[in-house]
């Protein structure tokens, strides 16, 4: 493939509900284009996108997939996007290297939660959005219905710049509604149409269509619109140009359609991309971040210094990692060194290749603008900067989102749970959307992804990839203990005089609650030298202990004070050890005299919901102890704010999904710690004591 500059440069992402096509739409653009030499399919397993042995077995897109193509002497970089909401991730990894999103929509279902959900995240970034109505060889497909719903959603914005000819097993091309030709295809041919004449029985339809697209684009522009009420209509130059320009401001939302299985209507949205769609060179100005978090916008050039941005990372059996960037300034060169902005290590760039899908050439170099791929860095990831040196500033990464499902996992098999680290450390250079950590306060490994099918996913991965099995369960919640009135001068006194040299310490606290969020705090207020001040420190360590594992219910204790008063201390037989057990037990003695309580963890929680399910989610929000802070209007949706107990949100990614359609999404952070309710609190005492009675015995 050549090299092409900036302004020759179209890169694309794909996006939709899941199954709508996307992959397929890339099968079709490559084997037209020539960059394949067949009509892959995702049914079959023929794709050359849908490589993996989940994506074949479940026969949809999981990771994002890249291939390069030309057409019209121009390149075209196609990213190929998961439409599962739990691999959404790479949605938003795609759409900061784009200049132009196609969201996809079927034919026979109309715009579906997916459709939702994806333009919410492109409208988020701003990026330019056309519509590509897929799947017209179906059957049952009303073009007009599904035009009227998609209308109904996104409003007159929506410009069909197409009409199909015939649907279902009729469906045999398309008409331009700027060029008024018509194109018929041979149904799985190469993607190229057949001039042919209108069909008579859609001539008016497609003149009223032509006229409202025409009306569409004069609204856009205040000059337009006086020249199509002077005329009473806008030439072609006129229309392309109103188009290109509404488009590119996000006032106009093109839209074709075709079949991508069929490869019908392939090279006429081709014409549309390269001819519609922002260059690359547009995109010439990058927000970048500084070591204190500062962002600043840095002007992009082709001969500028050196500014990529990894944004994908696959990993490839035999071959390795293959990290996959946007070139934003200047270029990246073949055997070149350049630095890792974001790990402050260097880099020799050995490899780079174009990607078709799972297939590579050997490119030269990355010119501004391109999307390409490196091969084998040493240590470069996702979200990763890489610079000219000199450049100290990093390209702000990409935010994939908060996770919303939990599982505590542990090896099956003893001596794995460091292999289990170092898979999913792999795994997450691949998917940074997913957590993993270890909580000490509950003692267990979490893995946190953004769906129940997400975790299914890389716990197959690590079991197929790394050959670890794991178990999983609910993970624990992250209580507290604390408690809410103070008792002075608890006494507490050590003494082992039993073979070999002996133990002795005597020692008196007082213990008080604090506000909440203050922790844990030691006083020293020993008058004299009733206890020698070399022992002072061991009770403060024997408390600490005491802290960390919890009395109540094994959980860590907060908010409290301790005050060290009195004491006594042996000529011989007092010593550190000795004031460590007598701290610890008379804390112990302290903190059971002091109505001790279990707090929960409280989570700020944030629902978009569409007007209709407002009520259902509200109570269900109730029921769960959750206190509605408010609500706020937010397009065609409500946002409602809540503070929910972290106990009462285990399932509710899934009650949320069912109840609303799929349509309602959520996010989560922590916000403060709360009392339990007695009775709640007796019963999460009871099972916390069992359980520890149990791995004792």
């Amino acid at each position: 493939m050549k090299l092409y500059d900036a302004k020759s440069i179209r890169n694309i992402c794909l996006l939709g509900h899941v199954g709508v096509g996307k992959t397929s739409l890339a099968e079709a653009i490559c084997c037209t284009t020539k960059a394949t030499h067949k009509l892959g399919a995702v049914d079959n397993g023929s794709s050359i996108f849908d490589t993996r042995p989940d994506e074949k077995e479940r026969k949809m897109t999981i990771s994002m997939a890249v291939a390069a193509c030309e057409w019209n002497d121009t390149k075209i970089n196609l990213l190929d996007t998961p439409g599962f909401a739990d691999f959404l991730g790479d949605a938003h990894a795609a759409l900061r290297v784009v200049e132009s999103a196609v969201i996809l929509i079927d034919a026979s279902a109309g715009p579906q939660v997916g459709t939702e959900l994806v333009t919410r995240l492109v409208e988020n970034v701003a990026v330019p959005k056309l519509f590509f109505i897929n799947g017209m060889d179906r059957e049952n497909v009303d073009f007009g219905k599904t035009l009227q719903a998609i209308k109904d959603i996104y409003g007159t914005s929506v410009a069909p710049l197409q009409m199909p000819i015939g649907s279902g097993g009729r469906f045999t091309g398309i008409v331009d509604l700027i060029t008024k030709e018509a194109f018929e295809y041979k149904s799985g041919g190469d993607g190229q149409g057949k001039k042919i004449e209108i069909p008579a029985e859609l001539a008016d339809e497609v003149e009223s269509a032509r006229g409202a697209l025409m009306e569409s684009v004069a609204e856009s522009d205040e000059d337009l619109m006086n020249t199509y009420f002077e005329a009473g209509e806008l030439s072609d130059s006129e229309l392309r140009k109103g188009l290109n320009k509404g488009f590119s401001e996000g006032l106009i939302f093109p839209l074709f359609c075709g079949c991508a299985t069929q490869n019908i209507g392939t090279d006429r949205f081709l014409n549309a991309i390269v001819d519609l769609c922002p260059a690359a060179e547009t995109n010439n100005k990058v927000e970048m971040v500084d070591v204190g978090a500062e962002k600043s916008t840095v002007d992009c050039s082709p001969s500028g210094q050196l500014i990529a941005f990894v944004f994908k990372t696959i990993s490839e059996e035999h071959v390795g990692e293959l990290n996959i960037v946007r070139v934003f300034s200047g270029e990246l060169a073949l055997s070149t060194e350049v630095q890792n902005i974001t790990r402050t290590s260097s880099e020799r760039v050995g490899n780079i290749y174009t990607l078709v899908g799972k297939e590579k050439s050997d490119a030269q170099k990355i010119p501004m603008g391109d999307i390409g791929a490196l091969l084998k860095l040493k240590d470069t990831h996702t979200n990763d900067t890489l610079a000219s040196k000199g450049v100290r500033l990093e390209v702000v990464k990409t935010q994939f989102g908060e996770p919303l499902v939990s599982v505590a996992i542990s090896a099956k098999s003893k001596g794995d749970q460091e292999k289990i680290s170092v898979g999913l450390a792999k795994l997450r250079e691949e998917d940074p959307s997913f957590g993993y950590s270890y909580r000490g306060d509950v003692r267990q490994s979490i893995l946190s992804g953004m769906g129940d099918i997400h975790i299914d996913v890389i716990l197959a991965g690590l079991k197929n990839r790394f050959k670890v099995e794991v178990d999983r369960k609910p993970p624990k919640i992250s209580y507290r203990e604390t408690i809410t009135k103070p008792v002075q001068y608890v006494e507490y006194t050590h003494k082992k005089q039993t073979g070999g040299a002996g133990q002795y310490a005597r020692v008196f606290i007082d213990l008080e609650p604090l506000e909440r969020g203050a922790g844990y705090e030691f006083v020293d207020k020993i008058v004299g030298g009733v206890i020698d001040q070399s022992f002072r420190p061991s009770v403060d360590k024997g408390i600490r202990v005491k802290i960390a594992d919890g009395i109540l219910a094994g959980y860590p204790i907060v908010d409290v004070r301790v005050a060290l008063v009195d004491g006594k201390t042996h000529p011989v037989d007092s010593k550190d050890v000795a004031f460590q057990i007598a701290g610890r037990e008379v804390f112990k003695k302290a903190f059971d005299m002091a109505s001790p309580i279990l707090l929960e963890p409280i989570e700020d929680v944030r629902v978009t919901v569409p007007d209709e399910f407002m009520g259902d989610v509200m109570g269900d929000l109730s029921s769960r102890r959750g206190r509605i802070s408010g609500m706020e209007p937010h397009g065609k949706y409500q946002v409602i704010n809540a503070k929910v107990p972290a106990a009462e949100l285990k399932n509710y990614s899934t009650v949320l999904k069912s109840m609303t359609q799929g349509r309602a999404f959520f996010s989560k952070s922590f916000s403060h710690y709360d009392p339990v309710p007695f009775d709640q609190m007796q019963k999460i005492v009871e099972a916390a004591q069992k359980e520890m009675a149990a791995e004792e015995a």
